[in-house]
Order: structure tokens, then sequence, then C-alpha cells
């Protein structure tokens, strides 16, 4: 009896390792030894089960469920194999309203619009297109399964940009460094280091001023970190660092999300938030896992009903 409860618990935890992979694909775990090894440990204990069930050493119950032990065999090899042989999880970046190729999945990334509302709320979503397949439309909590890789969006720092002149005249807003120039939509692909932080940054530019600014991605954590004062703030915000076309200093200001500063002569306001990048994760084919859990749980009702039946 003891080692039948010991088999099942086991066969249950390899099981979920498994499907595991669907639910929290943000994981890294999936594609390490230590994943790998408590697979293959877990698979051994309701193989050794079976082989002696089948061989009559746990009586009709332990015949009854080699169903269960087949189903979490079939589950755990699929995530085994997915964890081995997958490839790490790759991230699409795309800037609002561009279409960005993926090439594995013979797919086109559509990448939705954002204006400030949609970055505050982070509700902006990514269409994925395939030659002779409907599309897909993933929002931020969605998830789809195309063929043995897994599609979900990864919710990243960003800003929405609007300037303006000491007049309240409208300023174009560049980004000079980035594919998308005429995005007000801020990214934040690099990183820099500021002591013991690490913040995300971009930089983008008022032409018709002759401003390049600078803008750095604040956490609270990291306000907190940076600057006492700011400790009890609960939003994130921007350090922002304004220069001439000839890198000459003008000024540094904290822009909280939402609010007007003006600095250099220029006034601007950056809505924080989030636009996603598209994820593509290894994941074991959906028909393994349901066919796992299905024999699971018909072998585990097969094997608590009366042997008569």
């Amino acid at each position: 009896m003891s080692s039948r409860i010991a088999a099942l618990a086991v066969a249950a935890v390899v099981i979920a390792l498994a499907v595991a992979q669907d639910l929290f694909p943000q994981t890294p775990l999936y594609h390490s030894w230590q994943y790998a090894l408590a697979l293959a440990i877990g698979l051994t204990v309701p193989l050794a089960y079976a082989n002696g069930a089948r061989r009559g050493g746990d009586g009709t119950v332990g015949k009854r469920l080699l169903l269960a032990m087949a189903g979490a065999t079939v589950a755990g090899v699929a995530g085994l194999a997915s964890g081995l042989l997958g490839p790490d999880t790759a991230s699409v970046v795309g800037t609002p309203e561009t279409v960005v190729p993926i090439p594995a999945l013979g797919a086109a990334a559509f990448f939705g619009e954002a204006d400030a509302g949609a970055i505050a709320r982070g509700t902006a979503g990514v269409i994925v297109r395939r030659n002779g397949a409907s599309e897909i439309a993933l929002a931020p909590s969605g998830r789809r399964i195309v063929g043995e890789s897994l599609l979900y969006l990864e919710p990243r720092p960003a800003a929405y940009v609007e300037a303006y002149d000491e007049h309240g005249a409208h300023l174009t807003v560049t980004q000079p460094t980035n594919a998308s120039f005429l995005s007000p939509v801020l990214l934040f692909r690099q990183r820099q280091r500021i002591g013991a932080l690490d913040v995300p940054f971009d930089t983008f530019a008022a032409p018709a001023l002759h401003r390049v600014v600078r803008a750095l991605y604040f956490t609270p954590r990291d306000l907190a970190q940076f600057n006492r004062a700011n400790a009890g703030s609960k939003e994130p915000a921007l350090i922002i660092t304004v220069a001439d076309d000839a890198g000459k200093p003008l000024g540094i200001k904290l822009a909280a999300t939402g609010q007007d500063v003006t600095i250099a002569g220029v006034r601007m306001r950056a809505t924080l938030g989030t636009y996603p990048a598209l994820a593509v994760a290894a994941a074991p084919p959906t028909w393994a896992l349901v066919l796992g859990v299905a024999l699971f749980v018909l072998g585990l009702a097969w094997g608590v009903l009366p042997q008569g039946s």
C-alpha cells in the first residue's frame, strides 16, 4: 500500500512539473539540469511500480493503476524532451504599429498601437499571423500554443512622451538611435549602472529646439535606493537629463508619471507603464499533456473501484 501511494504521489508531481511549462512559462528552470534531473528521477518511481504491478506485485489494483502510471510517463517524457531539446525562451521586441518576422514559426508579429492610456494600463496586444492559418490575437494575460511553442506577452517598461515648447506648441519627438524614429513610445531597451542600481534607459530628441533627452526609468524601489526623499513613492518615474546637439548638459530633473516638467525650454510629460514583447517558449505538445492527464485520472478512478467491477 505504501509503495502504491508513493508511486501515485510521485506520478502526480511528474505530471505537475510537465504541465507547469504551460502554466508558468516565464520560469527559466525548465532548461536547467535540475529540472531534467527532477523529472528523470520522478519517472523512475512510477516505472518501477508499474514493472512490479505488471507482474502482480500489487494485485488487481496495481494492474489497474498501470493506466495511471502510463499517463504520468507520457506527460513526464514530453516535459523532459521539451526542457532538454527545446530552445530557450526568445523575446520578440517591436515598437507600436510595426511588424517583426518570426522565421522559426513561419510567422510575423504585428505590434498594436499604443497611446498614453494604453501604456499606463498595459493593455496593448500583439497579433501573430501565419500563412494558411488563422491569426492569433494575444492580450496581456493570454497565451497560445503553436506546435511545440508557447506564445505569451511579457510586459516591459515603457513611456509615452509628449513634448511642447515654452509657448505650448507641440514638438515632434524623434528617436535617432532607434528604428522607431518617429515613435513617441520609449521601450528602454538599454541599461545603465548607477552605483548599485542597474536601470533601463532610452534617448529621444526634440529637433525643433536642438535638444537631446536621456531618460532613465526608475521603479519605486529604485527611487527609494537612489534618493531616500522618494522612499514613499508608489509610482515609477524618470530621471531626465537634457543636452544640446553638441552634447552640452543643460539640466536634470525627476519626472513623475503623467506630470509636466519643464527643463531647458522643453515642457514634457511622460506617461509610464508597460508595452509587451512577444515571448516564444518551448512547451510540451498539448496532446501529450492531455493524454497523460486523462490516462492518470482514468487509471486512478479505475483503481479505486471495487475489484469486482
